[in-house]
């Protein structure tokens, strides 16, 4: 804030200021006159300071007639803050006419925009606002130049170019503005000129949202064409990370499809050289279709020679046209895919057991049942009057061995007092030991309040108060410590996802508990409700409630199959790819693309087959046999007994992973690959502008949509609205004021002063 301000005077009285004036006038020139003839015979120099005093005496009381009033206009005024982001993704570097050669790319009529002209739209806007010029690049950003406080803090000199290449293999309009705007304030404006083709993670949607409550608008600037050039491309291919080796591997693929009608066109899947599923159609222009895929896993060749991970296999997909008209085709890099496979021999598995069929139970069944990287088993209570006849005992696994097999168990409402007190022991020492995840879901009926007795009160993370509170309706809200979990986040954006909790259907019943000393309180619905705890070398989630199947209202498996598969991934035991009886090596994932960066997670155990809770690992990341990174494993704070690195961001390639047990131990023989597979440039996958996103963009936070034809007219008298005045008038009423008389008795004062020191009175 910069305040100016302006001071007038004012009369309003109930007489015309002019004759006021004029009489005032008058009547101090009478008093001057008469003043004349006591002075003849005073030869002191001070002789006319008593006349001049009391006509200007005289002069003030009579312009009180006129309500003489000072009033002061204080203008605050806040210079709007205007964030320039240029997209500068290869998508950019697109020509959007039938001439490429002597077109202009869209990066360049983005730099023209700005830059070029009598005078440049980046000057115009500098001369008003706050201006900063910043370009996107990939998942960061880079800042060009600003000019703000009206010059006095610049990076120089107005720029004539962007000075850097339009080659980022993906736009991210989420993290990137994000990071350009830093904190949002109110007058603040984002101005985003892109071609929309946001490919990465984050929901820019969201993004938007959240703007227009903190009073900052997003100008989208759209670059590119709507209308389709002729064109083929690969969009998207779905498809499972691991298939067992004797079944089918199937998915999905799309792809875009703006040809003319009737070119001849072909997608197939190969590997080596060999073609493993074919079909061919003829293009129609109509965009996006899609196609389902199956092949027998057996018919993939076998893995290249010198190949040390023998589950890894790898595939290419393609899309194609033929025939002379195959030409008009505008660009083939966005004509292939490739995809990595992974062969394994068993899924991970999970036991569910409940007391009776809840809701909540047959939901998470149903979810876990369907995922293909899961094999799900559940038990319910039958309360069979003869307990050892009964469906729990008589289902539960036989074997200690059996239940060591599972990675996951999820507890319901069951009694304690239904289990034979082995399969107790062995439920402990899963958790304990074995390094296995237990998920309780508490019931009404209160059967887990059992458990925190006897051999299994060591599993349970919590004190039961004395009631559940029951028919009182309650949102669940994330507490700062669940906030820092992924296995919590419903949204894309982690902004977002805590604002999106206590949207959510409300829960009709939850327990009362307190969370014992080192368990961590994850959500509340008005008291904890969600609780993990590290057991041992296992972990325990505790859920006191199981009404989040409300959730489901309306969107289905949304949110509730979304958290249930991420909360079953993080509280299981930990998958890894190589599992032998000393060391055990997995990943977080199976698949990457390049630029991401891979979660190594190693166990060791010694010799009796105990876990080691001291240990000191490394890994060594391999590329083509020579090592590019050597990392210091860290304790899962998660899962005790598991060490964890995260890898440099990976290029296309296939990678191994060598582990030692300790700095000075040599490393292992066991290898774990890692296939960072190609997954085409995103960029290409679509060529026109996606209008439909910037302008959601633009309506959420309160802004508009421009395209690029519009910016140099519309936007500066848009951002004009951002230049906020507040205009503060205050008046000093000098005819009544106790200075304005104060001051004519000051001057009668002094003149009868004078008049005794000259001996005229």
């Amino acid at each position: 804030m910069s305040p100016q301000t302006e001071t007038t005077l004012r009369f309003t009285g109930g007489y015309p200021p002019f004759p006021v004036v004029v009489i005032a006038f008058g009547l101090a020139f009478v008093m001057w006159f008469l003043y004349r003839r006591e002075l003849k015979f005073v030869s002191s120099r001070f002789a006319k300071v008593p006349a001049l005093l009391r006509s200007l005496a005289v002069f003030i009381l009579v312009l009180a007639l006129a309500g003489p009033v000072l009033r002061h206009v204080t203008t605050l005024r806040q210079l709007g803050r205007v964030v320039i982001a240029v997209d500068s993704s290869a998508s950019m570097q697109l020509s959007d006419d039938i001439d490429e050669k002597s077109a202009k790319t869209r990066f360049q009529r983005a730099e023209d925009l700005l830059f070029k002209g009598t005078t440049p739209l980046l000057k115009k806007l500098a001369e008003t606002q706050d201006v900063e010029l910043v370009a996107l690049r990939g998942n960061n950003t880079q800042r060009l130049w600003w000019h703000r406080q009206n010059g006095k803090d610049t990076s120089g000199e107005l720029p004539t170019a962007f000075e850097l290449p339009a080659t980022t293999p993906i736009t991210n309009l989420d993290q990137t503005l994000r990071s350009a705007l830093g904190p949002a304030t109110a007058g603040t404006a984002l101005v985003v000129l892109t071609d929309g083709q946001h490919n990465a993670s984050g929901s820019p949607e969201e993004f938007s949202t959240a703007l227009k409550a903190s009073g900052t608008s997003v100008f989208t600037i759209g670059f590119g064409t709507e209308v389709p050039p002729a064109d083929l491309s690969l969009l998207e291919v779905n498809a499972p990370e691991s298939v067992f080796s004797k079944e089918n591997f199937q998915g999905r693929l799309s792809i875009n499809d703006s040809m003319p009608a009737g070119i001849p066109a072909t997608v197939r899947i190969e590997s080596q050289g060999k073609v493993l599923w074919k079909k061919d159609f003829n293009t129609d222009g109509k965009g996006e279709k899609t196609f389902d895929f199956l092949f027998p896993v057996a018919e993939l060749p076998p893995p290249a020679p010198g190949q040390r991970d023998k589950t890894l296999r790898s595939v290419n997909i393609q899309v194609a046209a033929s025939g002379d008209r195959a030409s008009l085709e505008k660009t083939r890099s966005n004509n292939a895919r490739e995809l990595a496979i992974h062969l394994l021999e068993k899924k991970r598995k999970v036991l569910i057991v409940d007391g009776r069929p809840r809701w909540e139970t047959r939901y998470i069944h149903n979810h876990f049942d369907r995922d293909e990287r899961w094999q799900a088993t559940l038990i319910f209570d039958d309360m069979a009057d003869d307990v050892g006849k009964g469906s729990l005992q008589r289902d539960f696994p036989k074997t200690r061995d059996d239940l060591l097999s599972y990675d996951l168990v999820i507890l319901g409402d069951a009694a304690v007092n239904r289990f034979k007190a082995e399969n107790l022991d062995w439920l402990v020492e899963f958790v304990e030991k074995r390094g296995g995840g237990l998920i309780m879901i508490d019931g009404q009926r209160g059967k887990l309040r059992e458990w925190s007795n006897g051999k299994t009160a060591s599993l349970i993370p919590v004190r039961f108060g004395a009631t559940s509170l029951k028919n009182q309706t309650s949102s669940i809200e994330l507490t700062t410590d669940g906030q820092r979990f992924d296995a919590l986040r419903l949204s894309d954006s982690p902004s977002a996802n805590a604002t999106l909790w206590p949207t959510l259907p409300k829960v009709n019943w939850h327990s009362t508990i307190e969370p014992l000393p080192a368990a961590i309180t994850l959500a509340k619905a008005q008291q904890p409700t969600i609780v993990f705890r590290q057991v041992g070398a296992g972990a325990v989630l505790y859920l006191g409630t199981d009404e989040l199947w409300r959730w489901r209202f309306q969107v289905a498996d949304l949110y509730h199959q979304r958290l249930w598969v991420q909360l079953g991934a993080w509280i299981a035991a930990p998958p890894f790819q190589i599992d032998q009886k000393k060391l055990s090596v997995g990943t977080d994932r199976l698949r990457y693309s390049p630029g991401e960066a891979s979660e190594i997670r190693v166990r060791i155990r010694n010799d009796k087959g105990d876990i080691v809770t001291d240990a000191q690992p490394r890994a060594y990341l391999l590329h083509d046999g020579n090592e590019v990174a050597t990392l210091q494993l860290e304790a899962d704070p998660t899962h005790v007994g598991v060490y964890r690195a995260v890898t440099p961001p990976l290029k296309a390639g296939t990678y191994e992973i060598a582990v030692a047990e300790s700095p000075s131990a040599p490393r292992s023989d066991a290898r774990l690959s890692l296939h960072v597979s190609d997954t085409g440039n995103p960029e290409w996958a679509t060529l026109t502008m996606n209008r439909p996103l910037l302008e959601t963009m633009a309506q959420n936070s309160g802004g508009r949509f421009l395209r690029e034809e519009q910016a140099a007219t519309d936007l500066p008298n848009l951002l004009q609205t951002l230049d906020r005045k507040q205009v503060i008038t205050k008046e000093t009423i000098l005819w009544s004021s106790w200075w304005w008389f104060g001051a004519a008795i000051l001057l009668l004062t002094a003149e009868w002063l004078l008049r005794k020191r000259l001996k005229l009175v």
